[in-house]
């Protein structure tokens, strides 16, 4: 299946809502065209452009099923909202993507930027494995917090990085409600295969890992600045994720959306090294397809 590498690339595949609408059959239907209720392998399109079974007569629009189902914006536009969500470095706000665009409406913009998040966490992913650095890092809100119990207007989110030969791995990020036992048991449980090597602080959170399955090492060589001086890796990503959130989206997301933002920070990070935009277009488009549709009133009023 062709993969758009560059703009010019994408333009010439996506210029109508045809093409738009070929792309999506060949990804939903990969070894042709099945009827649901028959499973016959002919079909015909009426001037709805809806398939026809052939046999039966049963009706399927292309998006339904989809996360495109039943949208007001044409696939035109989401196609290009999308590459240009992937194809910039830093991601796009909302403000930014209606004015590229030229949508109407922000919360559409806004809708639908939150939608793509939810396809970049792919179903099955493998946990992070090998060394392991972990640890928590407060974000948003202007006033400084205490490790505990946070502050005010703060969000506490867990952070584990795969730590290789030269450089980094992968990384995964989630939002916990405390830095307790039972969350970051919780949260190291799902990110982080049984065996791995983790590198911690000695915070008292983390007591009791070895007897989950894991080799857990205390880093606690130096408290310099609070423990900055410690797991310099977990911190650089820290660093780089409020850089982010404060250049791209100005802060401006709420607790509530915090975790969406954290699936796209990992999806970018986890990808970095890319050297096709083309293919990670086409892989959210995937997932596109295989996920429900996503209804405005199933994401938080802003």
């Amino acid at each position: 299946m062709r993969i758009p590498e560059n703009q010019i690339e994408f333009e010439k595949m996506f210029t109508t809502e045809e093409q738009c609408l070929d792309y999506l059959k060949e990804l939903r239907f990969p070894q042709g065209y099945s009827c649901r209720r028959c499973q016959h392998s002919e079909y015909w399109l009426n001037n709805r452009g809806i398939m026809v079974c052939k046999r039966c007569k049963n009706e399927l629009s292309i998006t339904s099923g989809t996360i495109f189902h039943r949208s007001k914006l044409p696939l035109v536009v989401i196609f290009r909202a999308l590459w240009w969500m992937v194809a910039q470095k830093n991601g796009v706000s909302a403000i930014g993507i209606q004015r590229v665009l030229g949508i109407g409406s922000y919360r559409t913009a806004w809708v639908w930027l939150h939608k793509f998040r939810r396809l970049m966490v792919f179903p099955g992913r493998n946990k992070l494995s090998g060394r392991i650095e972990v640890d928590e890092t407060l974000v948003g809100g202007k006033k400084s917090g205490k490790r505990g119990r946070g502050a005010e207007g703060k969000s506490l989110v867990a952070i584990a990085v795969e730590i290789l030969e030269k450089g980094t791995g992968r990384v995964r990020m989630s939002l916990i409600s405390d830095a307790s036992k039972k969350e970051l048991g919780k949260f190291i449980n799902e990110n982080i295969e049984a065996g791995s090597n983790l590198i911690t602080d000695g915070w008292k959170g983390y007591t009791g890992i070895s007897k989950k399955g894991y080799h857990h090492e205390i880093d606690d060589k130096t408290k310099i600045l609070d423990g900055e001086e410690i797991l310099p890796n977990v911190h650089r990503i820290a660093s780089l994720l409020k850089r982010w959130l404060l250049g791209t989206h100005q802060n401006y997301i709420g607790e509530e959306y915090l975790s969406y933002y954290l699936d796209e920070y990992t999806f970018r990070y986890n990808r970095r090294k890319s050297n096709s935009r083309g293919l990670l277009f086409q892989r959210l488009i995937e997932q596109g397809v295989l996920h429900e549709p996503v209804e405005y009133k199933s994401i938080k009023r802003m």
